[in-house]
């Protein structure tokens, strides 16, 4: 009996935790969650992290650079120098043997003129931080796309379902009704088989409707960051789609327009176009001399620069203009123009492709949405009669006005009717938010 009891006990225990598995969620909740949880986003933080980094590090080549270098070392020993000096002074010692040095000293440089590749390079790397925002924005909404697609998707996988279910035990109540025609004699044994194989590939199709919805949960479940094997039951219901579509004529190129305004892409390519031209100039520096100013305190024992060297400590400073010019690099300036050249061609290029890419994604969802919405203006019309032929024709079955081959038709249809409904409207609302993320607009 302790046995019994414990086993009752772990059973209640594990289906209260599958109970607990199944978790009621809103868009908005999806969402928010995706936002702070998702890895392919927070790659795509980090993308920006790294720019903005490159972007301080290239700003600080401008400013003055202050090192110190510092040296102790131990010196073999030399040959004493001496000249002979008649007294009263005596011999004069000019170069001692000292074997033991140590310095200290403090360089600061302020680069005055680089031939431009140090403002071209800060230039640069400012458009490449403002583009990892634009991607990063990019990103963003294809996210946030993704969780809304997830989460319809899993609504239409759940209503599917439902119709299925719904249609399950109406061929069931048919087959209930064609065994009670059939023992009385007013059905064939054939009728019945045929509501049996009916009633047989619904439940086959509810199945895999079944299968579909645990699917498209763990589809949403990874882009939320939460556990796969958590049952997500969607707590919104689709919103009553608006269907008026202004004209084609009139809206499509201002959508467009839109696009080319908003769009991160378009935003991301004129940058990469501007870093190219940046680069251009940046690569012709070589043909420029390399200006600037330096100045420096060394604080040595012995200091180099007092002669007699002294085992003491001393201090010397310089300050003036350093000047380098590559007078001759075997055209590897040219090369490395040519290169920036033709990397910016390809911005270029790419820039004029993005472009025509954007306007052709608007037409897409733009025409996506006006199908969309005549599909579910057919849809609800099919719908709805097919709901008004089932109903007739059972009733009619219970009357002996219809055949079972009728009323299996009319089941059929109303199936199929309702399937396509459900799908219409998740279509249609699924197309609206993509015509909205191709205009450049946020989700």
């Amino acid at each position: 009996m302790k046995h019994r009891a414990l086993l009752i006990l772990v059973l209640a225990a594990s289906g209260h935790l599958a109970a607990q598995k199944a978790v009621r969620v809103g868009l908005h909740e999806c969402v928010t969650e995706a936002l702070s949880r998702n890895p392919s986003l927070e790659a795509s933080r980090a993308r920006i992290d790294a720019a903005e980094a490159r972007s301080r590090e290239t700003g600080t080549a401008l400013l003055p650079q202050l090192r110190f270098n510092g040296r102790a070392a131990e010196l073999s020993s030399v040959p004493v120098f001496t000249i002979a000096v008649p007294p009263p002074v005596g011999p004069l010692t000019l170069f001692p043997s000292i074997t033991e040095s140590y310095s200290g000293r403090i360089t600061v440089q302020q680069p005055v003129f680089t031939g431009f590749r140090l403002s071209k390079n800060r230039e640069s790397a400012a458009y490449q931080e403002e583009a990892s925002h634009e991607e990063f924005r990019r990103d963003r909404e294809d996210l946030v796309l993704n969780v809304i697609t997830a989460y319809w998707n899993l609504y239409r996988a759940r209503q599917v379902q439902g119709v299925l279910q719904q249609s399950v035990e109406q061929v069931g109540e048919h087959l209930r009704d064609i065994r009670n025609f059939a023992a009385q004699g007013l059905a064939t044994d054939a009728d019945v088989m045929k509501v049996q194989v009916q009633h047989s590939e619904t439940i086959v199709r509810n199945i895999e409707a079944k299968n579909s919805a645990r699917v498209a949960s763990m589809m949403l479940s990874s882009l939320m960051g939460r556990s796969l094997d958590t049952e997500l039951i969607p707590a919104d219901s689709l919103p009553v789609p608006a269907l008026a579509v202004p004209d084609s004529g009139a809206a499509l190129p201002a959508l467009t327009e839109r696009a080319w305004a908003q769009r991160p892409e378009v935003k991301t390519m004129e940058l990469r176009r501007r870093m190219g031209e940046a680069g251009v100039t940046a690569a012709r520096a070589g043909w420029y001399p390399q200006i600037a100013l330096a100045a420096e305190y060394e604080y040595a024992r012995p200091n180099q620069r007092i002669i007699p060297p002294k085992d003491r400590w001393d201090g010397t400073w310089n300050i003036g203009v350093a000047v380098q010019w590559n007078v001759w690099d075997w055209f590897a300036t040219s090369y490395q123009s040519a290169q920036a050249e033709a990397a910016l061609r390809q911005a270029e290029a790419g820039a004029a492709q993005t472009s025509d890419a954007v306007a052709i994604d608007v037409a897409q969802q733009y025409y996506a949405v006006e199908a969309a919405r005549e599909k579910v203006t057919a849809a609800a019309e099919g719908s709805r009669l097919a709901a008004e032929v089932q109903r007739t024709m059972r009733d009619r079955f219970r009357q002996g006005l219809a055949t079972n081959s009728d009323l299996l038709d009319a089941e059929t249809m109303f199936l199929a009717a309702g399937v396509t409904h459900t799908n219409a409207l998740v279509d249609y609302a699924l197309a609206q938010m993509r015509l909205k993320r191709a205009v450049g607009e946020g989700l």
